[in-house]
């Protein structure tokens, strides 16, 4: 290009430019990509091609293409991190000084959020050399000392951390909320969709108003789209950042939320079990995200009447009872915090506290579904001490009943007496200093774990019996 006149060289500028296009294909960008970082360095860029060629490497930085379980772009956002390198040694910053902004921007949302450490690693030095030539960055600075080659490297960090400390930048703190809420929330990997959830749980007190009038009014929409990805995504961002926003500026009381955003709020879970999302593929982690949505909503104390309470009550129970262990376990979690908001104290209309535990007891010992028994006996051990205190001797019977090996080989199940056995532990942790605790209960507890450090079941997984033995010693 070097040895070319100057509009032969610019004819092959735009011939690689044309290659980042929506249409071509990953290599095609990553190719691309490379060709500009090396023209650049070599010169061969005019600034008048800044104005077009910019957009295209906002583009590259922010590239993800699923395909299958997994996606492509990891290659080409780390050659565009090479050309913002190369743009910081190839042009003066009066040149780049309109550009900027738009340049910081995006590659900071690749620092802190990209999924592979390569990438953030790369957007780290390339931010450095921009910081360092340039001068104009924002808050340049103060960032480099904090989001370097070794901060980086551990996404949890950069995510909620990193993430914090950008998010006090006003130039930089709703381009991060608008990434997180428009395209991480939808990723194809769930653990960044959960990660960029509590990262938005973060950043949301920072900017109350920005989310409360744009970012959950969008969230809201998404929670029942055809894409399983952003109806996940978008219910999981929702609790967070929630959880968040209420904690840290309300004092945790989610009756000071706006009354119309309370209304949409309570209103989420019923939609989406009308909507029945909980049915075909994707149902089980949606059932996980309501769960989680419910606790949280329990959490920060959300006024609901008694029907409201018994509605969310039922729908956790739907899940108690899911096979799946991690869904069971959210279920539990969300039954322990809607117990100890809603029902641990009478009505204030005199109507006598509900007693939750006989719900539990008797289907823990009657019915054959092993999956139900093991939901069943987790419950027991996460009620409050005001619903304990009214049935402990059902409550630790039934438990001790449910941690022996059972007499029908048909219905042994050694997942229902290792959390018989965890249950225990619970209820006796929960009552230890109450007057509900007898000597006698006591003693029986004791002994059934005892007796639990006997159990050799083997089946052909295995030694099984291990697992409660386990949770016995």
């Amino acid at each position: 290009t070097a040895r070319l006149p100057l509009d032969l060289a610019d004819d092959i500028v735009e011939s690689v430019l044309e290659l980042l296009s929506s249409e071509e294909e990953a290599n095609a960008w990553h190719g691309g990509c490379l060709a500009l970082a090396e023209l650049a360095r070599r010169g061969l860029l005019l600034p008048e091609r800044l104005e077009e060629v910019l957009p295209r490497l906002e583009t590259a930085l922010h590239y993800d293409v699923p395909r299958g379980a997994t996606s492509v772009g990891t290659h080409v956002r780390d050659a565009a991190c090479y050309v913002s390198w190369a743009f910081a040694r190839a042009f003066e910053p009066s040149v780049m000084a309109p550009y900027v902004e738009r340049l910081a921007r995006a590659l900071l949302i690749v620092v802190v959020f990209d999924r592979e450490v390569n990438c953030r690693r790369a957007a780290s030095a390339a931010l450095q050399e921009n910081v360092g030539r340039q001068g104009a960055f924002p808050h340049g600075i103060d960032i480099v000392t904090r989001a370097d080659y070794f901060t980086v490297g551990s996404r949890p960090h950069a995510y909620l951390e990193i993430g914090r400390y950008l998010g006090q930048f006003d130039a930089y703190r709703r381009p991060m909320l608008d990434h997180l809420s428009t395209v991480k929330c939808k990723h194809w990997d769930v653990p960044i969709r959960l990660l960029a959830a509590q990262a938005a749980s973060r950043l949301a007190p920072l900017d109350a108003p920005y989310v409360l009038e744009h970012i959950l009014p969008m969230l809201f929409t998404k929670t029942l789209s055809p894409d399983l990805k952003a109806r996940h995504g978008s219910t999981h961002m929702i609790a967070e950042t929630l959880l968040g926003l209420v904690g840290e500026l309300y004092g945790g009381a989610g009756r000071e939320l706006p009354a119309e955003l309370r209304k949409s709020i309570s209103g989420l879970v019923p939609a989406i079990e009308k909507a029945r999302l909980y049915r075909g593929r994707g149902g089980e982690i949606m059932r996980g995200a309501s769960c989680r949505l419910l606790e949280v909503l329990a959490i920060i104390r959300m006024p609901a009447g008694p029907k409201a309470a018994q509605k969310s009550l039922t729908s956790i129970e739907d899940s108690l009872k899911h096979p799946h262990e991690p869904i069971s376990l959210s279920a539990v979690a969300a039954l322990r915090a809607l117990s100890v908001a809603y029902f641990t104290v009478p009505a204030s209309d005199g109507t006598e506290l509900e007693r939750l535990a006989p719900r539990y007891t008797a289907p823990l010992l009657t019915d054959p579904n092993a999956a139900l028994r093991r939901g069943y006996t987790l419950a027991l051990g996460a009620l409050p001490p005001a619903q304990l205190a009214m049935d402990l001797p059902e409550v630790v019977r039934a438990l001790i009943v449910a941690s022996r090996m059972e007499e029908d080989v048909e219905r042994r199940d050694p997942e229902t007496r290792r959390n018989a056995v965890r249950a225990l532990l619970q209820v006796a942790s929960t009552v230890m200093n109450t007057s509900a605790m007898s000597t006698c209960i006591y003693i029986e507890a004791v002994d059934a774990m005892l007796d639990a450090l006997c159990d050799y079941q083997t089946d052909n997984r295995g030694d099984v019996g291990s697992w409660v033995r386990e949770a016995a010693v």
